[in-house]
């Protein structure tokens, strides 16, 4: 566990370090490093644990693998604290400077069998009081009384102490369990809502959008919905964006200015540079300073900002377009999402009604390639509303600003938006063929061999605009590297 179960870096770290110090820092002992056993006598003869400094049997004594040997009553309270304080997947030897962690089958050991003897403890003595009741009939109601209670405070001490042993042992193991998927990059749980419990495991690139056995499909590096052609850190910042108040502030900041009076965000609404509040306050548009209300077209009286104009004027500019850019790209993002939850929709629709037409006896069709053609809608619709997401960032945005000139940054904007557009036009075509296909469920040999050419067109394109993307656009960067989940064909098209 401590190479967060990476047989990679431990090969490598071996590799490059001696393998004892590897061993040592990973907290496994090392044959010939024990300097001594703690408390360790004559084979089996008695000895003093170091830690109580009582006298105990050798059955009543663990020695772990680094050679430190203590009695059982004083490792299970050091294990019990240890995993009390969230140490249970390394719970390392009291020893003083030792490291070593402990092993898992003598730790088990340890909790079950105290765990086991105080269940024991407790029914022995419950036997016991239930035979003094017996034999003590002519005693008063008095003493039988306090008999009673007296055996049901023991054997409740002994249940709690026992309960707390079990509890242990199942958080120990409850731990060890996780540690294969909180402490590998490998494995991560589905990230669905309700949560299903699921865990997924990868081999090779962690950079992939795999399909929980719940339908949940979602990005393995950041957990969130699938957003390729985009990085994690778009979507990051794409979801910010949408979700976020960023782009409010940005409306507010080139369509308001507030109030110098009283704060609130006044709108212009045409006219000359004087603006009123309806707190009464009169201020120049230009430089949000408060004025007095004498003015004409050119200027307003006792105040001057000239000097200022050009500035706010590129700043009012520069958020109005970033707005309006922002825009033009949410609205198709917007629409594409849209269209990819309805063809989910009348997925379900189709299925259903397909169902209900083998119910009523009507001869079964085979209607599988319809089905197929939705699945493959909805799948374009994803990869196309993320397209948008991509465009806003890579073209004309700062995150890539340093690695294209603005010719290159055009003509690359160019060739994305051609195989854009070509994807978009097949998807409308197709769904409006699926459309009339849905209504009638009637088979028109025509009709279903352009629906499935259709389908297949689609796939083709969606290949080659990822191959476009990775290897034009993200193949030519220089500043920095950028990974995105490789497009899977016919994922999700399982009639």
């Amino acid at each position: 566990m401590f190479f967060r179960w990476d047989k990679e870096a431990l090969l490598t770290k071996v590799a490059e370090r001696d393998p004892d110090s590897v061993l040592k820092q990973a907290g496994v002992a090392v044959s010939g490093s024990c300097s001594g056993c703690s408390g360790s006598g004559p084979p089996g003869s008695s000895s003093t644990c170091q830690v109580c400094f009582t006298e105990v049997e050798p059955g009543e004594t663990t020695t772990m693998d680094c050679g430190h040997t203590f009695c059982n009553e004083c490792w299970r309270q050091h294990i019990k604290v240890q995993i009390g304080e969230g140490q249970a997947r390394t719970i390392r030897c009291m020893s003083h400077k030792c490291g070593v962690v402990c092993d898992e089958e003598k730790v088990c050991t340890l909790l079950r069998s105290n765990s086991a003897c105080t269940s024991c403890a407790s029914t022995a003595a419950g036997s016991a009081a239930a035979g003094s009741g017996a034999s003590g009939s002519g005693a008063s109601s008095s003493g039988a009384s306090g008999s009673g209670a007296g055996a049901a405070g023991a054997a409740g001490a002994g249940t709690s102490s026992g309960g707390g042993e079990a509890d242990a042992l199942s958080k120990y193991k409850q731990s060890l369990a996780l540690s294969y998927v909180e402490d590998n990059s490998r494995v991560n749980f589905c990230p669905s809502v309700p949560w299903c419990g699921h865990a997924i495991q990868v081999d090779g690139d962690p950079f992939v959008e795999p399909e929980c056995k719940c339908g949940k499909v979602f990005c393995f590096k950041c957990l969130k919905d699938p957003h390729t052609p985009c990085t994690c850190k778009m979507w990051d910042e794409w979801d910010e964006k949408i979700h976020g108040d960023s782009e409010t502030r940005n409306w507010f900041m080139a369509n308001t200015k507030p109030c110098p009076k009283c704060s609130k965000p006044v709108e212009k609404n045409g006219g000359c540079n004087l603006v009123m509040c309806k707190c009464g306050q009169a201020f120049c548009w230009l430089c949000g300073a408060a004025t007095g209300t004498a003015h004409t077209w050119q200027k307003i009286e006792g105040h001057s900002c000239g000097r200022w104009k050009d500035e706010m004027d590129r700043k009012i500019d520069a958020a109005a377009r970033n707005h309006k850019r922002y825009m033009h790209y949410f609205e198709r993002y917007k629409l594409h999402m849209d269209s990819y939850g309805k063809e989910g929709e009348k997925r379900a629709l189709l299925l259903k009604r397909i169902g209900e037409m083998v119910e009523t006896g009507i001869e079964a069709r085979d209607y599988t390639w319809l089905v197929r053609a939705l699945d493959q809608l909805k799948v374009a619709r994803g990869v196309l509303s993320n397209s948008y997401a991509f465009a806003y960032f890579f073209f004309g945005g700062e995150m890539y600003k340093e690695d294209f000139t603005e010719e290159d940054n055009k003509r690359n904007q160019d060739l994305f938006e051609e195989q854009q557009q070509r994807l978009e036009g097949e998807v409308e075509r197709l769904s409006g063929l699926v459309e009339e296909c849905s209504e009638s469920l009637t088979i028109d040999a025509e009709a279903r061999v352009r629906v499935i050419n259709s389908t297949v067109s689609i796939e083709s394109r969606i290949v080659k605009f990822f191959e476009m993307i990775e290897t034009d656009l993200y193949g030519r960067l220089q500043s920095c590297s950028a990974q995105i989940a490789v497009y899977r064909p016919k994922r999700n098209l399982v009639a």
